[in-house]
């Protein structure tokens, strides 16, 4: 293997003038997310992975955040590597386990690995067609013969959803936050607007952008880059998903 398995996040991004999309949300990011059940999510993932994959699989988590759900699953899965497109995401995470920053629609290593995957609609921040596109070719590349592919999908029905509560705030470690959330139904584009007080005084403000792609659109990117879908469930569950879903789950393999 000619790639190396990198620590501590320090390896940079390919495109060295690309701004960290996290870099102040990082901060406050554990209590954003502090209704969420990591060890439960893992187990699911787990579940529904297991049966499918080899044994001692190895494992490529795509978009990890901070690590908290690969913290979990790694106690799974054993031979397990995390990456993330924000280097303060990276930072901010306590894991033991070997990092490496880089955009996951071209990962920097030669490796193949028998299960990938990405969770908390991390494909949703692929702003296009072509770009969701190229993710798929690049999973595929980087699956084993008989490797399993897998993430979750938000839909059009959560983004009305969280219409509901659009804006909020909160404040977290002396840091203060504001949150908007539009949803644009037109260009099917998800805006979270941030803005981050520091315990200086400094303010902040740092846009996150996702595309609200329909359920067919994932079938179809599949077909195109080699994939095929095994299964699609509604997310957290055993149950078929479909495209009311507010959220889905694929599990995809190569083709033959």
């Amino acid at each position: 293997m000619q790639s190396r398995y990198f620590k501590t996040g320090i390896v940079p991004l390919q495109n060295q003038n690309q701004t960290d999309p996290y870099l102040h949300v990082a901060n406050i990011y554990p209590h954003l997310m502090n209704f969420v059940s990591y060890k439960w999510w893992a187990r699911y993932i787990y579940t529904i992975t297991k049966p499918k994959v080899v044994k001692n699989p190895s494992v490529l988590e795509l978009a990890s955040g901070n690590c908290a759900l690969a913290d979990h699953l790694s106690k799974l899965y054993k031979n397990y590597l995390v990456s993330d497109i924000s280097k303060s995401m990276l930072k901010h995470s306590n894991t033991k386990l070997n990092k490496v920053c880089c955009d996951m629609t071209a990962i920097p290593l030669s490796k193949q690995f028998d299960l990938i995957l990405t969770s908390f609609d991390s494909v949703n921040y692929l702003l296009s067609k072509k770009q969701l596109l190229k993710f798929f070719k690049e999973v595929f590349s980087h699956l084993s013969e008989k490797g399993v592919f897998t993430f979750d999908a938000a839909l059009e029905s959560n983004s009305y959803k969280h219409q509901k509560t659009a804006t909020t705030k909160g404040r977290a470690k002396g840091f203060n936050y504001l949150r908007k959330s539009i949803f644009m139904p037109a260009s099917k584009i998800h805006k979270n607007i941030f803005t981050i007080t520091y315990p200086n005084g400094d303010t902040f403000s740092e846009t996150h952008k996702q595309k609200i792609y329909s359920y067919d659109t994932f079938f179809d990117m599949a077909e195109k880059s080699g994939l095929y879908v095994v299964n699609c469930y509604k997310a957290f569950s055993y149950t078929k998903g479909k495209a009311s879903s507010d959220r889905v789950q694929f599990i995809m393999k190569r083709k033959a």
